[in-house]
């Protein structure tokens, strides 16, 4: 693939002044493309990147650590999105893509 492609789909071209909503579901094995219940949504500006939003979520979901959730993270600036079924938050670090 475009290495050049592949990171504007990774960062979902993120910058400060955009728009972020972001949704955060349990995952379910009935619906893996639209994930389960819902757990956090949160719709706001300032974030500078894609690890800025990680790392939002990680705060505010610190029990879910060690385990899989459902992830969309929608620029509306710009319309972009990106979609991770089954992201696995691990223990110990914030990883800089989903």
């Amino acid at each position: 693939m475009n290495p050049e492609y592949e990171k504007q789909q990774n960062s979902c071209g993120i910058k400060k002044n955009h728009e972020i909503n972001i949704i955060v579901r349990e995952v379910s094995s009935e619906f893996p493309q639209s994930g389960g219940e819902l757990i956090w949504t949160h719709t706001g500006k300032g974030y500078g990147s894609m690890h800025a939003v990680i790392k939002a979520i990680y705060s505010a979901l610190p029990d879910y650590k060690g385990k899989r959730i459902f992830v969309k993270v929608q620029n509306k600036t710009i319309g972009k999105f990106t979609i991770c079924s089954h992201h696995h938050i691990p223990l110990n670090r914030i990883p800089f893509k989903l």
